[in-house]
């Protein structure tokens, strides 16, 4: 994905959190999904897909997220976020009323690197961890040349590895 893409992902993200009145860090996702008009669901049977997945099966929702049970929070709060990117970005919910239309049958779910994966991932992180908040905690758990980036993980919840990859990506943290 180029600089470019990632530039644009981000700017929807930051207008989806102005819009939503989405606060971060974000506490609760089903709330989020929520506040969308979505329903997340939670299946102890996971079989057919692998972290998560959006659809428009349900007929009482315009979408549903369905994530296993018992998904560690962290984990789930960047599946549901990711999914969140597809709804978005490549079902066209609320952005492309043809895109929405043909989506009708479509079924993302989250697992491989395809450039629609990568675009959902930087989606999530971008939603989870907005660049301005992101500096500022950053800055707030730095001390000289270290960084205390489990307390950075710790604020956003979500992983060490999403919070490092969301600083590097950002130019903030060193590859």
């Amino acid at each position: 994905m180029d600089n470019g893409m990632r530039m644009k992902i981000n700017a929807l993200a930051e207008d989806i959190i102005k819009l939503f009145d989405i606060p971060t860090p974000i506490d609760d996702m089903d709330m989020v999904v929520t506040k969308l008009g979505g329903r997340l669901q939670e299946d102890k049977e996971t079989s057919g897909y692998s972290d998560g997945t959006i659809d428009r099966e349900d007929l009482n929702y315009p979408f549903c997220i369905r994530i296993p049970y018992r998904q560690s929070e962290n984990r789930k709060n960047f599946t549901v976020a990711h999914e969140l990117g597809h709804l978005f970005l490549h079902m066209g919910y609320m952005i492309d009323s043809d895109l929405w239309e043909r989506s009708r049958s479509m079924k993302f779910r989250r697992s491989g690197n395809s450039e629609l994966e990568l675009q959902a991932n930087e989606f999530a992180a971008a939603l989870l961890m907005p660049r301005g908040k992101y500096k500022e905690i950053l800055d707030k758990f730095s001390e000289d040349n270290y960084v205390f980036i489990s307390k950075v993980a710790d604020y956003f919840h979500v992983s060490i590895d999403a919070a490092t990859y969301r600083g590097k990506w950002l130019g903030y943290l060193e590859w």
